[in-house]
């Protein structure tokens, strides 16, 4: 995605984040919570991955942008999304900009978690993790870096066995994958 559409992504995240932190008494009593919107914004990125006929229509060029809206607005409503997001997501289609919800949505979560003190961080294992396994990792990493930890888990075939897990620009690499390179590169290079 180009530096431009980043920036713009993370203008909308920053105005939605405003909009969900204001003080109680001047919010809109049917306004979500920070991570609700998080897990609404999610929700509506895969829900375009996902269903192709819905993405071909909103993103076709000939669908003028008030059907493009009432398609959002049926779709989304029908789904129980909060007034917020459908603003938002009506905002992003009459600006051709619904092709953004996946940056905003990232923009979004970071910004939040920045906000609340919480590290991004990523495991990837060969098999799912159980929800007992997650909070240990969680807990580990918490302890690495001081912060919360906001956990998000992959699979990956490749991996064979252990974890890898991805946190703030560093990687701690406890994957047979990697304990078997290592010992290649002491057999071979002798480090």
């Amino acid at each position: 995605m180009k530096a431009a559409s980043r920036s713009v992504a993370r203008r909308y995240s920053r105005a939605l984040l405003e909009a969900v932190s204001e003080p109680p008494r001047e919010k809109d009593s049917r306004a979500p919570s920070p991570e609700a919107l998080a897990n609404e914004l999610r929700e509506s990125a895969l829900l375009l991955e996902r269903a192709p006929e819905l993405k071909q229509a909103l993103f076709d060029p000939l669908l003028p942008a008030a059907r493009k809206r009432a398609l959002v607005e049926a779709v989304w409503a029908k789904a129980g999304a909060s007034p917020l997001l459908l603003r938002l997501l009506s905002l992003l289609v009459q600006n051709t900009r619904l092709d953004l919800l996946p940056e905003i949505e990232a923009a979004f979560r970071s910004a939040w978690n920045a906000e609340r003190g919480v590290v991004e961080a990523e495991a990837v294992t060969a098999v799912a993790l159980a929800d007992a396994q997650k909070d240990a990792i969680a807990k580990v990493l918490g302890g690495i870096s001081g912060l919360g930890v906001d956990l998000k888990t992959r699979l990956d075939p490749k991996v064979l066995g252990g974890v890898l897990v991805k946190m703030a620009g560093k990687s701690y690499d406890g994957t047979v994958r990697g304990r078997l390179k290592a010992m290649k590169s002491r057999l071979v290079y002798g480090t």
